[in-house]
């Protein structure tokens, strides 16, 4: 298989691990699809994982959560958002969450660390607010390919319903291309 033919197939995460452990790529049971593809595409390229470029596996120890603390095991649990939401609340009255901004939050955080940069759980509220003080919308999320598909469909599309972007989103799917609105947009009648 090519990079290219990967690439421009729809995987589902479950594939995804069946394809991982046919090539015998170590995976952690918690990894995200991106960074499963990440490491497949690795494998296509090199005919190796190389063990630096793998995700760590977190400890499961979770850090205190004030403003001076360092992060070194963040954690997307329930309180930790709760604690980001309140103290960006406090410092912004009224600023809505966007789409997007705890994944981009997320990815923040995992490069900061992963460079062995030291952030507080301060950097990271004043992060969050400025992704949610972007003006217009965030980048879409890379591996959402589905989501970002049907809300591109159903923005650019005159008088589009979802069922019209899911019948657009099954066809594309078994198109050997990439899986995004534009190349539906360019291939629609081939």
């Amino acid at each position: 298989m090519t990079i290219n033919e990967f690439e421009n197939t729809y995987w589902y995460m479950g594939e995804l691990k069946a394809l991982a452990k046919f090539l015998e790529i170590p995976f952690d049971s918690k990894i995200r699809k991106d960074q499963l593809e990440a490491l497949i595409i690795q494998f296509l390229e090199t005919g190796t994982v190389n063990q630096k470029n793998r995700f760590p596996i977190k400890n499961r120890n979770r850090d205190i959560l004030n403003n001076h603390t360092y992060v070194e095991n963040f954690s997307n649990k329930k309180e930790t958002w709760e604690f980001i939401q309140s103290e960006m609340d406090k410092r912004v009255p009224g600023l809505k969450p966007k789409s997007g901004a705890k994944y981009w939050l997320n990815r923040w955080i995992e490069n900061k660390l992963s460079h062995g940069e030291k952030i507080t759980y301060d950097d990271v509220i004043c992060e969050y607010i400025r992704l949610n003080q972007t003006e217009g919308r965030l980048p879409q999320i890379p591996s959402c390919k589905f989501n970002n598909f049907i809300s591109d469909y159903l923005a650019n599309e005159k008088n589009a319903t979802r069922e019209d972007a899911l019948e657009a989103w099954t066809k594309l799917k078994d198109m050997k291309v990439k899986k995004d609105y534009i190349t539906w947009k360019e291939n629609k009648n081939t």
